[in-house]
């Protein structure tokens, strides 16, 4: 076990409620002329109809490393998608040569991979149309200077908000919606079911013992369900806008750049693991990346113990590359450089036991 305790609610999982108050301070500029959606897929399905009603869609491009469950829920709507190959794990040459394998009117899904990809291709005027997906690398450079078709993010991944996802044309001015979008009481129970989870886990940090993880977890599981099975356009209540709007300047970044740098000097590449960074890059979470199995299966239970929930992304995935076990800790504003020092504790604890 650690000697440094991990706090009582663990490092990771669902955001809990936060007063936006807390982060006027840590705000940043955002240049973009978007729209809100509930989820980024929405906001992702929205793209592709957009252009399909055009008239221009021919091939839909997805990398072969990307979330099942978005995905699969694409597939509901457009089940004839193809495939093209990328190794999500190495950025010394991260261009997508996507006029090797699709046409003009074609369109090509390019996921910025945990913040660190380029998001560069060999496209030109007579090439497909470029969807790019910030789902992981918001506030990246890569993102907010983006000179793609389209671009989408899933603001949930980064922001404390129960739903929230983005659209936006970066050499376009503010999108104009032109599909029909329905007022539905039933998904607006999806967002107050996951705004109550929040809240639950928020008393719990507070100390309430009426409040605990068999409380809000399962709630947490019945919005991804919810999510999972409907395809609908939903308006945005002007309630729900607001929430979304008042946290959207919140500097996530700023906020994992310093714990990134400070587990970076603590926690270098092993016989076990490579931690993935690129310089001038600020990652999602603290990446690491396994060659066996064993030792990611292992490491990840040893965490998950000792109260550190890290995400799996995605284990669905297969790629043909020696090294592929992939995992994601949290670092964001949740956490401060004592729970960094609880995470470097842990894994050192896992190594010597390793090495033994």
């Amino acid at each position: 076990m650690s000697e440094n305790m991990v706090r009582k609610e663990g490092i990771g999982s669902y955001f809990h409620f936060e007063k936006q108050k807390r982060f006027k301070d840590v705000s940043v500029p955002l240049d973009l002329n978007y729209t809100l959606f509930y989820t980024g897929r929405h906001a992702l399905l929205y793209i592709l109809n957009e252009i399909n009603h055009s008239g221009n869609l021919s091939k839909i491009w997805f990398p072969n490393y990307y979330c099942q469950h978005t995905l699969g829920w694409i597939k509901k709507s457009y089940p004839n998608i193809h495939i093209y190959d990328i190794n999500p794990f190495e950025f010394s040459s991260d261009v997508v040569n996507v006029n090797e394998f699709a046409t003009k009117n074609d369109v090509v899904l390019i996921n910025n991979y945990w913040g660190l990809s380029s998001m560069k291709t060999n496209a030109d005027d007579d090439g497909p149309t470029i969807i790019e997906d910030h789902s992981h690398g918001w506030l990246s450079d890569a993102g907010l200077h983006s000179t793609a078709d389209y671009c989408f993010v899933s603001l949930r991944k980064s922001l404390p908000i129960p739903l929230g996802g983005m659209y936006w044309k970066p050499n376009d001015a503010r999108p104009k919606l032109g599909l029909n979008f329905k007022t539905d009481p039933h998904f607006y129970k999806i967002w107050d079911t996951m705004l109550h989870a929040m809240t639950l886990k928020s008393d719990f940090i507070a100390g309430d013992t009426h409040s605990n993880s068999s409380t809000y977890l399962p709630l947490f599981y019945e919005v991804e369900e919810a999510l999972n099975v409907y395809t609908d356009f939903v308006e945005l209540t002007e309630e729900h806008n607001h929430f979304i709007e008042s946290y959207l300047h919140f500097n996530t970044r700023k906020i994992k750049e310093t714990h990134l740098d400070y587990l970076y000097t603590k926690l270098q590449d092993t016989a076990y693991f490579k931690v993935i960074k690129r310089s001038g890059f600020t990652a999602f979470g603290f990446l690491l990346l396994f060659k066996e199995a064993t030792d990611y299966n292992d490491l990840k239970q040893f965490l998950v113990a000792n109260k550190v929930y890290p995400s799996s992304l995605w284990p669905d995935n297969h790629l043909d590359v020696e090294w592929r076990y992939f995992l994601n800790i949290h670092i964001d504003y949740r956490y401060t450089l004592t729970d960094m020092d609880s995470i470097i504790s842990l894994i050192h604890t896992w190594l010597k036991h390793k090495m033994a």
